[in-house]
């Protein structure tokens, strides 16, 4: 019997029910009448949180065996797999969490009683904010860029807290006397806390079989004799963790499993990968570039290059496997490498197609061969094609072909009453006019409505104080280094997530922001405050090719992880500004147009293509607003001064 897994996700604004399933097409059709879509972020399918549409799911999946994920805010734990790096953004799936199987009559419970009211709960970063050392940047090595770093756990009511003292070396390097705390178990793992100390947290991720929880603050290790006396070793206490081992042969990844890297013959450019049975592995390898599924064969498939070969390595590495490879030798090549551009349509399109029925894909396929045709980007790709799928439900997935121009009015006008924004309107506007003029070659398709006019809103701006308060509340120095390239340049976010090392023109001072918004390509300066910490960088990952790489080599550093970084500053700096990392792009501009650079220059550094775009800063330079005296003051200092009113 094949299994489901029913949780409660945070998505889009709004609670979802999570849909985690072995891929088949049939149920995909049957999820797609209800109105279900997939979800990139956590990687499955989701439907409206309600009563109504969760009986709808028992009726589809009544042939499987239905698993009720404890959502976060429980007692249930995750347990880690993925919590050793969270620079990428967090995957919520069946990965190692432990799972509660409800019976039938259970079920009927699930909107009420699986505590899914409580809202989510948000992180906050405990770590004292580290002050800038050397004026702005101190970046001493390499190893400094976990998130275990942070604060140490503080002890749940009613856990009795113990201290314990490093024996050794280790109580030299850790200077101090630990408290830690043991929890109860979690599925096979004991679940321990200790007060945070740098060189003691570096040891103990170096054992196999412990992970870092960065949801809950705790080390999660793995219940095997070998885990428990290295543990034991390290804190210098005897019989610290009970002796309860987990067994399980199958999914006990201290004695079984391995992953297993073949040929696809349907395609040199590619390799097989087959993987163990453990849900934690298999989420790290989906994250992998390029990484598919072969339903035919029932393994992933990956590009044939060297960085994947020790992407996988590590993995396995880390969870105690053998790799297995069969490749024969040459095979693995870095001409294999595949597009980033490549890889982004092709999983914009494929996502796409999940959210439609397969009588309708067709109307989807016509309008995204246009789109590509034309040399879109994957993101007015994403943003017209969701805009024509939204049309497409409205009408029951008829033929598009088969509406009248009035139909089409009355559609817009009453997603308009729905209060769109004027971005959302435009861009609604714009995908139904492509699609009906090029695709079906309506070329006098008119739509005779007035467009919504675009609100003009002032961007948030940091001033040059809170901006280093936000640089020095960060204590990673990668982070610090990327926010800090952020202000000092201008850069967009997709900009600085994908700068290579051979884009910077060191003797020169300069950046070549190669094909960014709009196609183009510009020049930028680079701060002369930061080179000599930027080299330095440099020299810790002398062989990466993207300034700011990703968990694993050879990719990109996630946009999300960013944005989460800026995040965690802002709050540690105590600013209460809406403030991103956009935001530090606007403050560039601000910063610069107050310092007397004219605003020509400021929108060739920008990348704008028209300089009314730049001209908005000009609302917000504090200096000239001081300058600027109200009539009302005016008045009052002629007043007060027993000067005649003019």
């Amino acid at each position: 019997m094949e299994q489901v897994i029913f949780k409660k996700l945070f998505h889009r604004g709004n609670f979802q029910i999570g849909i985690v399933f072995r891929r088949n097409n049939e149920i995909v059709e049957k999820l797609k009448t209800i109105f279900s879509l997939w979800s990139k972020t956590h990687k499955c399918w989701y439907v409206k949180y309600s009563k109504e549409n969760y009986q709808k799911l028992k009726v589809i999946f009544n042939d499987s065996e239905i698993t009720i994920e404890k959502p976060e805010g429980t007692h249930t734990v995750l347990e880690p797999g993925l919590e050793t790096h969270q620079e990428n953004a967090p995957i919520e799936s069946s990965n190692g969490i432990a799972l509660q199987q409800l019976e039938n009559d259970e079920h009927n419970s699930f909107i009420e009683n699986e505590g899914l009211r409580e809202e989510p709960t948000s992180l906050k970063a405990t770590s004292p904010p580290n002050v800038l050392a050397k004026g702005i940047l101190d970046i001493q090595e390499s190893g400094l860029e976990k998130d275990q770093e942070n604060a140490p756990v503080e002890s749940n009511k009613g856990m009795a807290v113990q201290e314990i003292e490093i024996d050794g070396q280790n109580k030299e390097q850790a200077g101090l006397k630990a408290k830690f705390e043991v929890h109860p178990d979690i599925g096979k793992y004991w679940v321990l806390s200790l007060a945070y100390s740098r060189p003691i947290s570096i040891a103990m991720l170096k054992i196999k079989g412990v992970y870092w929880s960065n949801n809950y603050k705790v080390y999660m290790i793995f219940r095997h004799v070998n885990v428990k006396n290295k543990v034991e070793a390290l804190l210098g206490i005897k019989d610290l963790l009970p002796s309860n081992y987990y067994v399980n042969e199958q999914n006990d990844k201290f004695t079984a499993g391995e992953i297993i890297i073949s040929v696809f013959l349907s395609g040199k450019k590619w390799m097989k990968v087959q993987l163990p049975e453990i849900a934690a592995i298999i989420n790290q390898v989906k994250r992998l570039q390029g990484s598919k599924y072969n339903m035919d064969e029932m393994v992933y498939l990956l590009p044939a290059t060297p960085g994947v070969l020790k992407n996988l390595a590590i993995i396995a590495e880390q969870f105690g496997i053998k790799v297995i490879n069969e490749l024969p030798n040459g095979y693995a090549n870095t001409r294999n490498e595949l597009n980033i551009k490549s890889i982004k349509l092709q999983e914009a399109a494929e996502n796409l197609r999940k959210q439609v029925p397969a009588s309708s894909e067709i109307y989807l396929t016509s309008m995204l061969d246009y789109l590509l045709a034309n040399n879109y980007s994957h993101n007015t790709i994403r943003v017209y094609t969701s805009s024509f799928i939204q049309f497409l439900r409205h009408f029951g997935y008829k033929n598009p072909d088969d509406l009248s121009q009035n139909d089409v009015v009355k559609y817009l006008g009453k997603m308009m009453l729905k209060g769109l924004s004027a971005s959302a309107g435009h861009s609604l506007v714009n995908a139904l006019l492509f699609y009906y003029r090029n695709v079906l070659k309506r070329e006098r398709f008119e739509i005779d409505l007035p467009r919504p006019k675009k609100e003009k809103k002032l961007p948030v701006v940091l001033t040059m104080a809170e901006c280093f308060s936000v640089f020095a509340a960060i204590k990673n120095p990668k982070h610090k280094l990327l926010l800090l390239l952020a202000y000092g340049t201008g850069l967009r976010l997709s900009e600085l997530t994908h700068l290579k090392w051979e884009d910077i023109l060191w003797a020169e001072y300069k950046i070549h922001v190669k094909q960014a918004k709009g196609k183009k390509d510009r020049i930028v300066g680079l701060p002369h405050s930061i080179v000599v910490y930027l080299e330095h960088y440099r020299s810790l990952y002398p062989s990466a090719i993207w300034v700011f790489e990703g968990q694993y080599k050879d990719e990109p550093y996630s946009s999300r992880s960013v944005q989460a970084v800026m995040k965690r500053a802002i709050t540690e700096a105590g600013l209460e500004k809406n403030a991103t990392v956009h935001t530090l792009r606007h403050s560039f501009a601000t910063h610069l147009l107050e310092s007397g650079t004219d605003i020509r220059y400021i929108q060739q550094l920008l990348g704008h293509n028209s300089i009314q775009t730049t001209t908005i800063y000009t609302h917000l330079t504090s200096k000239a607003a001081k300058k600027i005296q109200s009539p009302l003051d005016n008045m009052a200092h002629q007043i007060v001064n027993k000067k005649k009113l003019e």
